[in-house]
């Protein structure tokens, strides 16, 4: 079985010109954009790759910096008199109750003093605590002695450190001297400090990148020991990626799957000293972006100029194809139902014998093809108001009757829009919830018509209020509800005290009589933080909220 477009063109003269010049240029567009994009994504690529070296180079030297301050810092408390004479009395046994005591309030005051550490301790050669600065003499809580010995096979060296994982956070331990060096490793006593990791993590948040960059550090192990940016839960302490046991070579890029599965530029360098690896990542995405606008606005241009080179090249081939598309031409508007249509004759050759027997067939068409047009015509109008009426059943099927606001079916179906678009796009969403205060009073003492004019009085209120990109509607009974698009916590709290304000103007008139109805609504307002039905029962309580407190009144909740 032959496939009819092939087959039009085989037979087509005209087709076949057109679609030979068409072919040509569009091979021609399609090698130029394939050939330049792929080389702007290359080069956009390299400049990406250039930028993590340097990043990763003084990211690592504000790190050891970071690191030798620490150190520094806690030398110079190490020489400290309190600390050196104290610890001279408590290593010699002159009233060494008395030392540690003074030792131990020594250390609440630089701790009180100096929010570096999270917690300070002497110790003696065999990971004892001589002294701390919660006042606590005894062995420091969770790290007995065999736990200190564990730190290394010979104990402590001067200005070691050693990172320990707690409960969501990574401390680092440093040790330092406070007695004279020549002083033999049996009878030396150390200073230590407790420093929690998370001020590495600030180092790393104050680094500027890109919006798809991600900075953290992790152990020989791959245990994060910052929380990266990216990170939508907490990873400290948690394995999460495979590293090397030591630096081979320089800093190399790649592109791998991150702890969370994201696609990313990859790379990381070894801080030797401490014995960590700082990690770099680009959102792959994010950082491909540009590459894609500048291949979009590329393949834009060269369709738009290929565009422009097949009008010209047909521009020139018509004029070799005109006594034959006048035919095409004529034998359409016959088939349209036309009449008295007669072709030009140009040439005495094949296609003008075409054009005389095509004239004379023309000439015999007449009345039926006017009936048939007029019973088109017909037939389309009667389409017409089919359609009408279908675009009518339509708006009915999803506004509410008495108010013409959307109904509570259709404003379920626009929220759930809503609540995908702002997924998507990580836009804001917020919802108002309504209720007329009394309403029922109103339905009790002047009946249900009158109830009725009130809540279409209320519908249109509301819809002069707000915005026209606001979605309202007719939530149930005296229930109105309406979405926010693009508005945020404080601009919808403005808007909710607005319709507020705006109900609670409305001077009612009771028809047929001299009654004004002062009308109120007690509001209750969300706005979206992720969660689809928390999104809605927020705003229910936050209406309930309102009712209890006095009605009238605007309660927010947090979604």
């Amino acid at each position: 079985m032959r496939i009819r477009p092939l087959e039009k063109i085989r037979q087509s003269f005209s087709a076949k010109i057109t679609l030979l010049v068409a072919a040509s240029v569009i091979a021609t567009s399609l090698v130029v954009g394939i050939v330049t994009t792929h080389s702007t994504g290359n080069f956009l690529t390299d400049q990406i790759r250039e930028q993590f070296p340097s990043t990763l180079a003084t990211t690592s030297a504000r790190l050891r910096l970071w690191h030798d301050r620490q150190l520094t810092e806690l030398r110079r408390l190490a020489s400290a008199a309190a600390v050196r004479d104290n610890v001279e009395r408590y290593a010699h046994g002159q009233n060494a109750t008395a030392a540690r005591d003074e030792l131990a309030q020594y250390l609440r005051i630089v701790r009180e003093n100096y929010s570096g550490y999270d917690e300070l301790l002497v110790l003696d050669a065999n990971g004892r605590t001589v002294a701390s600065a919660t006042g606590n003499a005894s062995v420091h809580p969770g790290a007995g002695e065999e736990a200190w010995l564990e730190l290394g096979e010979n104990g402590f060296e001067e200005g070691s450190s050693r990172p320990i994982p707690g409960d969501h956070a990574f401390h680092e331990w440093l040790f330092v001297a406070t007695r004279d060096s020549t002083i033999e490793r049996s009878k030396q006593t150390w200073l230590a400090a407790r420093v929690n990791l998370s001020q590495c993590g600030q180092i790393l948040n104050d680094v500027k990148l890109g919006s798809g960059g991600d900075l953290f550090l992790v152990d020989a192990q791959g245990r994060f020991l910052t929380q990266p940016r990216k990170a939508t839960e907490p990873k400290v302490v948690v394995a999460g990626i495979r590293v090397p046991t030591r630096q081979n070579g320089p800093v190399i890029v790649e592109r791998r799957d991150t702890y969370d599965n994201r696609s990313a530029f990859h790379s990381k360098v070894h801080l030797d000293e401490l014995g960590w690896w700082l990690v770099y990542e680009e959102d792959y995405a994010a950082a491909m972006s540009p590459v894609i606008e500048a291949q979009r606005r590329i393949w834009v241009s060269v369709l738009a100029v290929g565009g422009i080179f097949i009008l010209v090249a047909l521009r020139i081939a018509q004029s070799f194809l005109r006594p034959i598309n006048e035919l095409k031409l004529g034998a359409k508007r016959i088939n349209e139902g036309l009449v008295g249509v007669k072709i030009p004759k140009r040439n005495d050759d094949e296609i003008g014998l075409m054009i005389d027997t095509f004239n004379e067939m023309a000439s015999r068409i007449t009345l039926w093809q006017a009936e048939l047009q007029y019973k088109n015509k017909v037939l389309n109008t009667q389409n017409d108001r089919l359609q009408d009426m279908n675009e009518r059943l339509e708006k009915l099927s999803v506004t509410d009757g008495l108010t013409g606001l959307f109904n509570h079916r259709h404003f379920w179906n626009l929220m759930n829009t809503e609540l995908t678009r702002v997924n998507l796009h990580r836009g804001n969403l917020a919802l108002t919830i309504l209720d007329l205060d009394d309403f029922k009073r109103v339905n009790d003492k002047f009946g249900h018509a009158i109830g009725d004019l009130l809540l279409q009085t209320v519908a249109t209120v509301l819809k002069d209020t707000v915005r026209d990109t606001d979605i309202v509607a007719r939530y149930g009974g005296e229930e109105f509800a309406i979405l926010l698009p693009d508005t945020d916590e404080s601009g919808v709290q403005q808007v909710a005290e607005k319709i507020r304000a705006a109900i609670e103007a409305i001077r009612f008139n009771v028809p047929e009589t001299d009654i004004t109805l002062k009308v109120t609504v007690s509001i209750g307002v969300s706005v979206f933080r992720g969660n689809r039905r928390e999104f809605f029962n927020a705003a229910d309580r936050a209406l309930y909220k309102s009712k209890a407190a006095g009605k009238n009144c605007v309660h927010y909740a947090l979604a």
